[in-house]
């Protein structure tokens, strides 16, 4: 199996291959590998080291990598976003400072295996395969709550080793280290109020003009502010979908949709479906409660 390119705010990927299609510049996503069989040499930032079973790699947004492999290797592939990484801290806070540096920072030469106990290496891995398990079991990783409690966990631990290892390079003065976080935080706390998403409400908040803010999103998370408004808002109905016996009218104003007639279209857009079709389907395939959905099939 090969693995995917992906644009999400949380994946996992789990597959085997001898031949590494993914190179390049990532995507601005965190990315943790772990070698589950296989050896060869990782190449990162312009430097090679050997890779064996048991190795776990962690690269940050601006890290550049490959893999040369000698022996057909098992990989799996959690990534995730700053905008996800915002998500997890309640507080808006940096809670994992170690990852806030690496999110604006280019490796220095000393980036092998970041975890070099065997029993940490164990504890790592098993929390990841609980993670695509609830993928697979589930189909979904956003508003899961054991997701997110799992993925705290792996940060934190990922934080803690990168604590232990040389402090890394510094981008150009003019980079906006907490600007994408702290943005990505108050869009989360404020999705269900439009009035406050207003790109001259934000520019406002964060004290930039309305084009300068809008540039400096567009540049750092690879879209711009109304896509990635538009994005989770479809992620968390999408949940609604699955997990409330909301009906899609009620979905529909609670998120600031101008009618069901406008998520229908945007929703379709991203799942090629409707909403009333996305929940049937899931209802017959098991995903959600049959009791959740009884009077959620609005007319569309």
């Amino acid at each position: 199996m090969k693995p995917n390119t992906q644009h999400g705010l949380l994946d996992v990927q789990r597959f085997e291959t001898s031949h590494w299609p993914l190179a390049g510049r990532a995507q601005r996503q965190f990315k943790l590998i772990l070698i589950r069989a296989g050896y060869g040499y990782h190449r990162i930032n312009g430097n090679q080291f050997p890779y064996r079973s048991g190795d776990i790699f962690f690269l940050g947004p601006v890290d550049s990598h490959s893999f040369l492999i000698d022996q057909p290797t098992s990989f799996c592939v959690l990534t995730f976003t700053e905008l996800y990484l915002s998500r997890l801290s309640a507080s808006g806070q940096e809670a994992w400072p170690q990852l806030s540096d690496q999110s604006q920072l280019v490796s220095q030469p000393f980036v092998g295996s970041i975890v070099s106990s065997t029993t940490e290496q164990q504890h790592l891995s098993a929390l990841v395969d609980m993670v695509q398990a609830e993928q697979l079991n589930h189909g979904h990783l956003l508003a899961n709550p054991i997701v997110e409690s799992l993925m705290k966990t792996i940060i934190s631990l990922i934080d803690r080793q990168l604590a232990r290892h040389p402090m890394r390079l510094p981008t150009p003065k003019n980079a906006s280290p907490s600007l994408i976080r702290r943005m990505g935080a108050y869009i989360c706390h404020h999705i269900t109020q439009p009035d406050r998403l207003r790109i001259d409400r934000m520019a406002d908040v964060f004290h930039y003009s309305q084009s300068h803010l809008s540039a400096l999103f567009k540049q750092q998370a690879g879209e711009s502010i109304q896509q990635y408004i538009i994005r989770y808002k479809l992620q968390l109905v999408e949940a609604r979908l699955r997990l409330s016996n909301m009906t899609i009218s009620q979905i529909a104003d609670e998120f600031g949709f101008t009618d069901i007639c406008h998520l229908n279209k945007l929703f379709k857009q991203r799942y090629q479906t409707t909403p009333t079709a996305y929940r049937r389907r899931v209802q017959v395939s098991g995903l959600i409660d049959p009791t959740y959905a009884h009077d959620a099939f609005d007319a569309v």
